[in-house]
């Protein structure tokens, strides 16, 4: 497998355009272009491997499922692992590695892409000061290079011009370390052994998350069952899903409206007292 220049520049656009979060409001840049989901999907389009890339995409995006950014704080960098990460396991995919050696590349390429999130964000501070200087003379042009062209600018030479350097020179280290470490290798069994491990602990963190009492892992254990045992396909599951969710939320509304009820009757019984 062969990533020319084009199809290199390609998917360094798109690393740079999933990483706007204001690219059309929240419908399009970090929320959806830069899941890997969708650049799995990307990468393979633009590869010709669109199979394999939703593949990849899919497996490295339950991995980081539960992944919450709050306050620019970033544990790992999701768009570094969506499209350098995505893109090095499909190429270590396409040449013969596991789908799980490509998860646990892709993992680990988006912990050490942090390093390109903190030095971005160094950098803009540089603007931001320069930014308020510009407000207190009035300079209204270098104001607008300072808050908008010059960020996007660093933005792109730390988004883009990494992947297009890792991608389309790095291919050829990438198929040369799975020539050196075949399939059967230990370092090759060791990475397929925790790349399985990673979307479960992915989906474990989603359960943590979601789930406010013991009781509500119940659903979730149920629904796995169903799907083990029974082999259920996805959308029996949803349906069955939707009828546990109406039932929660008929549930919870109902004791929400009687202690609703409790309080307002409390309220009239002092105001009677009262009088």
């Amino acid at each position: 497998m062969y990533i020319n220049l084009i199809q290199a520049l390609l998917i360094s656009i798109f690393a740079y355009l999933g990483t706007l979060p204001s690219l059309l409001g929240s419908t399009v840049g970090w929320y959806v272009l830069g899941r890997p989901f969708v650049s799995g999907a990307i990468i393979g389009l633009i590869l010709g491997y669109v199979q394999a890339g939703i593949i990849i995409g899919a497996a490295v995006q339950i991995v980081f499922i539960a992944m919450i950014t709050p306050g620019g704080a970033m544990p790992t960098d999701l768009n570094v692992a969506a499209y350098i990460g995505v893109g090095l396991g499909l190429i270590s995919y396409k040449s013969g590695a596991s789908v799980e050696s490509a998860v646990a590349i892709a993992t680990a390429v988006g912990a050490v892409g942090v390093v390109f999130h903190n030095f971005q964000m160094i950098v803009n501070t540089l603007w931001n000061q320069r930014s308020v200087k510009y407000i207190e003379t009035a300079d209204y042009k270098q104001l607008l290079l300072n808050h908008s062209v010059y960020p996007q600018i660093t933005l792109f030479l730390f988004r883009a011009l990494p992947t297009f350097v890792i991608l389309y020179y790095g291919q050829g280290y990438a198929s040369e370390i799975l020539r050196v470490f075949p399939a059967d290798s230990y370092i090759m069994r060791t990475l397929t052994t925790l790349g399985g491990m990673l979307p479960a602990i992915g989906v474990a963190i989603l359960i943590n998350a979601i789930t406010k009492k013991n009781i509500d892992i119940l659903p979730v254990l149920l629904g796995f069952t169903l799907v083990v045992t029974l082999g259920i396909n996805m959308l029996s599951l949803a349906i069955i899903a939707a009828f546990f969710a109406y039932s929660q939320f008929h549930n919870d509304k109902g004791q929400t409206l009687q202690t609703e009820e409790a309080g307002v009757k409390a309220e009239l019984d002092d105001m009677e007292e009262e009088l």
